[in-house]
């Protein structure tokens, strides 16, 4: 079979495809980098074509490198990447027994406040934060509209804001 100097037959690269991919799994470890490596050798068998590919074995030859070559830019790129990310990354702070403990009794004073709430706000600002839902869903829960449901949240907060103001002697960042 006789071939033009930079192309392909398109059905003996087909032939290999199996083959190419078969190769890409034993040279890259992650079936999706795999996967890839051996799209990209087919592609550049289609768009890049060996000069010579006149037969099946210097054809396979020439996929081997190429895929060979990809799999270290892979591999490569990947090493590069963990690096980056593992010197970008800070550790994690892990908090102490007593910050813990600390945040859990802010927890359960805001708690408290909230269910010291008078009715509507009460219920309003519980379906809003516990339960989840949208002022429009709290209002067909209700019976309300939309627009009433916000107004009891936001007034249900600002009373539980003004609350917990007063418990910490005005010092909002000690309580948020």
């Amino acid at each position: 079979m006789e071939h033009q100097r930079g192309s392909v037959d398109h059905q003996l690269l087909l032939a290999q495809a199996g083959w190419v991919q078969g190769l890409a799994h034993n040279l890259v470890s992650d079936p999706a980098g795999a996967e890839d490596v051996a799209q990209d050798t087919m592609l550049a068998a289609l768009t890049a074509p060996p000069l010579t590919s006149d037969d099946e074995r210097s054809l396979r030859a020439w996929l081997t490198r190429v895929a060979t070559n990809l799999a270290h830019l892979t591999l490569r790129s990947s090493s590069r990447r963990r690096a980056r990310e593992v010197q970008a990354a800070r550790p994690e702070r892990v908090s102490s027994a007593a910050e813990s403990v600390e945040r859990a009794s802010q927890l359960q004073a805001v708690i408290e406040a909230v269910l010291r709430l008078e009715e509507p706000y009460r219920s309003a600002v519980l379906l809003r934060f516990y339960d989840g839902l949208s002022p429009t869903e709290i209002g067909d829960r209700t019976g309300i509209s939309p627009v009433a449901a916000r107004k009891r949240i936001s007034r249900g907060l600002e009373r539980l804001r003004t609350r917990m103001d007063r418990a910490h002697d005005g010092d909002r960042s000690s309580w948020m």
